[in-house]
């Protein structure tokens, strides 16, 4: 039997880097990563989703330039027994992981992959082996080294109407993050709306529908769109829905190219994309974002 893929022997994983470790996953975890650009509100949903199960925890937000995600983190919470019991969920934990934006100011795309990678690769589960039990089942949410996720969310603000560079490229990392085979367990979802008006929100969202996200949208493996506003109902509908549209978990393309064909995430298809920005330097950007804020 070969031995299971192991991320912590790659030179590309740092020690620092933030992971959920063996002893603290759970075989049937809800996992949900959360992605999008800076600034579209994905620590501020995840907070909402912790205010509607009862939980104290809370993602940091802020409202300054500097971008308040730096790292991959996760949150850890158990869901209300009514919840549950309605979606067929008892006794099962449900794991948010908050992202830094692919266009991020002080790091480059490439770099924020990494750290996506790590996680997604790294972050693992006991495998039980029980007597008269199917090693399959027992480890169904285990994937290598790494977890299984319920779906993925990624989030795109509804204003302002414009679409940058910055954010069609991470859009295009993020497309290759899932592959087409994992478009069922995505969720593309609007934020924003209660700073735009219904009728503009709506144009804005059918061009995103028609164009922007057309490759999310078309064939026989397509990703849901939501709207999302700001407050724990919605975000907890949201959850609902990524449980109510896939019963087992999936594994994405990123987790595929690195624990199955052994790639280091440069090499898999979203890393391609990644790496033109790559060489743009950590002392770069800050020298950028100093020189913008002091105006000179």
């Amino acid at each position: 039997m070969p031995r299971p893929y192991n991320i912590h022997k790659e030179k590309w994983k740092r020690a620092e880097d933030p992971y959920l470790p063996k002893h603290e996953g759970r075989i049937d975890d809800i996992v949900i990563p959360v992605m999008g650009a800076t600034g579209v509100g994905k620590s501020t949903f995840i907070n909402n989703v912790l205010e509607a199960v009862g939980s104290s925890i809370r993602a940091p937000v802020d409202d300054s330039y500097t971008p308040c995600t730096n790292e991959v983190a996760h949150y850890v919470v158990n869901l209300p027994s009514n919840f549950a019991e309605h979606h067929n969920v008892q006794n099962r934990r449900l794991v948010l992981v908050d992202t830094p934006g692919f266009d991020h100011i002080l790091f480059s795309n490439a770099e924020i992959l990494r750290r996506i990678a790590v996680w997604l690769a790294s972050s693992s589960v006991p495998c039980l082996f029980l007597p008269n039990s199917s090693t399959t089942d027992i480890c169904a949410n285990r994937y290598g080294d790494g977890l299984k996720v319920a779906g993925v969310v990624y989030l795109h603000a509804i204003v302002p109407e414009r679409m940058t560079e910055g954010i069609a490229s991470g859009l295009e990392i993020f497309r290759q993050i899932c592959g087409e085979e994992s478009l069922p367990g995505v969720i593309l979802a609007t934020t924003w709306w209660d700073l735009c008006e219904t009728e503009v929100g709506t144009l804005r969202e059918d061009e995103l529908r028609n164009d922007v996200w057309q490759k999310f949208l078309t064939g026989p493996q397509r990703a849901a769109v939501v709207r999302l506003q700001n407050t724990p109902s919605s975000a907890l509908y949201l959850v609902r829905d990524i449980v109510n549209r896939i019963p087992d978990p999936i594994v994405l393309r990123l987790q595929h190219q690195i624990v199955d064909r052994k790639k280091s995430y440069e090499k898999t298809d979203a890393g391609l994309i990644a790496k033109p920005r790559a060489e743009f330097s950590l002392a770069k950007a800050a020298s950028i974002f100093r020189s913008f804020i002091m105006g000179f």
